[in-house]
């Protein structure tokens, strides 16, 4: 499954205008991020409520397929920003992490 097909299952709204559409391989949920440097992989969707540069830092570190906030969470400027330059894609979804991670897991 691609990042745009993604996209469209899940009803995800973009918050950043860079990424690419690449194949996504599995799901990591994590608000610490040591434990997701460590147990995220390339290629992962990374759900999280941790919402600051150093999330977009872990997450191109990682190279993670992409970003997925919860609850309607948001972005600020500067953080959609620095993930535009580094070409990071960032969602939001209405869903819970728990909601998320169940349909993902149904259609990987």
């Amino acid at each position: 499954m691609t990042l745009n097909e993604l996209e469209e299952k899940l009803s995800l709204k973009r918050l950043t205008s860079a990424g690419e559409d690449r194949e996504i391989s599995s799901c990591y949920i994590s608000d610490l991020l040591s434990r997701v440097l460590g147990g995220c992989k390339a290629d992962d969707i990374w759900i999280t409520v941790q919402i600051s540069l150093n999330m977009v830092a872990v997450a191109v570190m990682i190279d993670a397929a992409c970003v997925i906030l919860p609850e309607d969470l948001t972005a600020p400027v500067n953080v959609i920003e620095k993930a535009d330059e580094e070409g990071l894609t960032i969602f939001t979804s209405s869903e819970t992490a728990y909601a998320l991670a169940k349909q993902i897991a149904a259609m990987i």
